[in-house]
């Protein structure tokens, strides 16, 4: 099943803000959005919350690690992007 994904304004923000300092980076995502538009149930429900989840990523070409949070709709039809952020810690 292929999921539509949806772009928060939050989520849309914050990348906005993370390409003016990383190249390439839209071109990282692409695998991430693959991702999470075929199989995003892999990635475990955040503690304490009920539907968020978070996907991280290794440090690749020279980008470092991010940290995506997202949800899957009630349907199962749509996977919200809520937020992204380099991982500067291993939390």
């Amino acid at each position: 099943m292929h999921r539509t994904l949806i772009h928060d304004h939050t989520y849309t923000a914050a990348l906005a803000a993370l390409s003016q300092n990383l190249r390439r980076l839209d071109d990282a995502l692409v695998g991430v959005e693959w991702a999470l538009a075929t199989n995003p149930e892999v990635y475990d429900v955040m503690r304490g919350t009920a539907y968020t989840r978070i996907l991280k990523t290794d440090a690749l070409g020279g980008l470092p690690p991010l940290r995506i949070w997202f949800r899957i709709d009630e349907q199962g039809q749509h996977v919200h992007l809520l937020y992204i952020e380099i991982i500067d810690d291993e939390s």
